[in-house]
């Protein structure tokens, strides 16, 4: 899998998110990308006659009123675009800022695509998307195709990494791409194998893969359960866990309960 995008989204981003974007980018080569996103059922409610809010100053009724809202929308965007912009030109990485208008589940859907890797943060706003951050993480990966690194505010990303491997072809570039991040950070490899044996080890395009990091641990046997999974991942002390979700053999409900319950990074791939 080729990264050329690293994308954050909304209508802010934190200090912690936003480095680890910039560092990611400059470490794959990629485009740091940002997707403010403009939530149209919003800005039709503030544009209703009776549409009001309470202030968070102020914690009193007043009138929602669009020409408000379309100003502290672009104030927002302006700081999160001179953000990026400095963010950017420290790391010297290419950039791209682009407003999204529309319902902001799918507008982001439909503006990403199978080269993006997409930052969500556990704690991050989502102004007009409903749903939780867990399915939003497996919607992207699932509708899109774009990888998704979903992460706790500062967390870093470091080694050793972790991929949960089912032992089947569809798991190799996972794998392949968990080896080679593996071998730019020089640091150990973990596979988390779902199956009993240990044959698929010997397979030489497997061999292949692995010899990539600089170390392997290989474990075996393991359930495929959340709980199981994030054990291991404790034991081993991973600082970043990745599963492809598309012919995985976990639940999608396994997946989000890993994704809910795991102190590391998790970069999920399609």
């Amino acid at each position: 899998m080729r990264i050329e995008r690293i994308v954050l989204f909304g209508q802010a981003f934190s200090e912690g998110g936003a480095e680890a974007a910039a560092e990611l980018a400059a470490r794959f080569e990629a485009k740091l990308a940002y997707l403010f996103l403009e939530d149209v059922n919003l800005l039709r409610l503030a544009g209703l006659p009776f549409a009001s809010e309470i202030g968070i100053d102020t914690a009193c009724w007043r009138d929602l009123e669009l020409s408000d809202l379309q100003r502290s929308l672009r104030t927002l965007a302006n700081q999160a675009e001179e953000t990026l912009s400095s963010m950017a030109q420290r790391l010297r990485i290419p950039w791209s800022f682009q407003v999204l208008r529309g319902i902001p589940s799918q507008a982001l859907l439909e503006a990403t695509c199978s080269s993006d890797l997409v930052l969500l943060l556990r704690s991050q706003p989502r102004v007009g998307i409903p749903t939780r951050t867990e399915s939003l993480a497996r919607e992207i990966v699932s509708r899109s195709g774009a990888a998704v690194l979903y992460l706790t505010d500062g967390a870093p990303v470091q080694p050793p990494f972790g991929v949960v491997f089912s032992g089947t072809a569809s798991d190799l570039p996972t794998l392949r791409l968990v080896a080679a991040l593996a071998s730019d950070f020089a640091g150990k490899l973990v596979v988390l194998s779902l199956g009993s044996g240990e044959e698929v080890f010997r397979e030489p395009e497997f061999q292949q893969v692995v010899q990539e990091a600089p170390a392997t641990t290989l474990l075996t046997g393991i359930a495929p359960k959340a709980r199981r999974i994030l054990a291991a991942a404790t034991h081993e002390g991973i600082g970043l866990l990745a599963l492809s979700i598309g012919d995985s053999s976990l639940p999608p409900e396994e997946i989000e309960s890993i994704c809910a319950g795991a102190l590391c990074p998790i970069l999920l791939l399609p």
